[in-house]
């Protein structure tokens, strides 16, 4: 369902680690990501989530997560600690921990653009994502 609060799409892409916990590389010794794929929670029409018998969320499972801007710079202030991102997102709520440093490929209006999450917060409406834009480096 289209939604006009988060008309955009983001896919989240973690360094993938072998057995070990040790970075895994390609072929010519550069770290590879995996995709994340994100527990996304249900809504009713009345935008209250959706629960299970056992009072959890019920999710579905999206590889490409709705989002959409918040601010275009900004700072919060967290138990004392002030921190900077490029950017603050707002996305539905979603269960999947997503830590600082995991890459983002983000797809707006009229271009794709790559950040990295700095701190990521979930709450009764929904999700808020700040992050880096540490440039259209080509990288996912």
């Amino acid at each position: 369902m289209y939604n006009p609060r988060w008309p955009h799409c983001l896919k989240a892409y973690r360094e993938a680690l072998d057995a070990n916990g040790l970075p895994v590389t390609d072929e010519e010794g550069n770290p590879t990501a995996s995709q994340i794929v994100f527990d996304v929670v249900q809504y009713t029409s009345g935008y209250e989530p959706v629960r299970n018998s056992s009072g959890g969320f019920v999710t579905r499972r999206q590889s490409c997560l709705p989002w959409g801007y918040r601010t275009s710079t900004g700072g919060i202030r967290n138990s004392g600690d002030v921190f900077e991102a490029d950017y603050k997102i707002s996305c539905p709520m979603f269960t999947t921990p997503l830590e600082e440093g995991v890459r983002l490929e983000l797809t707006d209006y009229t271009h794709t653009f790559t950040g990295v999450v700095k701190k990521c917060t979930t709450y009764n409406w929904g999700s808020d994502i700040w992050l880096d834009n540490p440039g259209n480096d080509g990288r996912v």
